[in-house]
């Protein structure tokens, strides 16, 4: 009987290191109301929405510029990464407020905000019109 105990437990261990999912094959827990807005080049500002709640932002740039947010918890309930072209702020669990100030170039703005939550990634992407 131990021989069948310890046999079985080997083949439960193998079928159970044999599984398919990946690292960031999650499930969306996010649930963005929008991945996508266009914006005029004067000043605009749009809220989106999430289901999910236990989300962050991991990144964020400005035409392929990476912002700096060492010192910016985003994992917390509400806080605000500021910007003199934009602003994006976590107003509570559910809900992101982005706005951007007028585009004086000629040149479209594209402002891209990397979500996280768990092993889940997204991402919204603001695409502002040039001048």
């Amino acid at each position: 009987i131990m021989k069948k105990i310890i046999a079985l437990t080997l083949l439960l261990l193998v079928v159970l290191s044999c599984s398919d999912s990946k690292d960031g094959d999650w499930d969306d827990n996010i649930k963005l109301s929008q991945k996508e807005v266009q914006f005029s080049s004067t000043n605009n500002n749009v809220e989106i929405s999430t289901e999910g709640t236990g989300w962050w932002i991991g990144e964020v740039t400005m035409n392929g510029e990476q912002f700096d947010l060492d010192g910016i918890d985003t994992t917390k309930e509400n806080f605000i990464i500021e910007q003199a072209e934009f602003s994006i702020e976590r107003k509570n669990s559910t809900e992101i407020y982005i706005s951007m100030q007028q585009n004086q170039s000629t040149t479209e703005r594209v402002l891209l905000i990397g979500l996280q939550a768990g092993n889940y990634f997204d991402g919204i992407k603001v695409t502002q019109s040039g001048n």
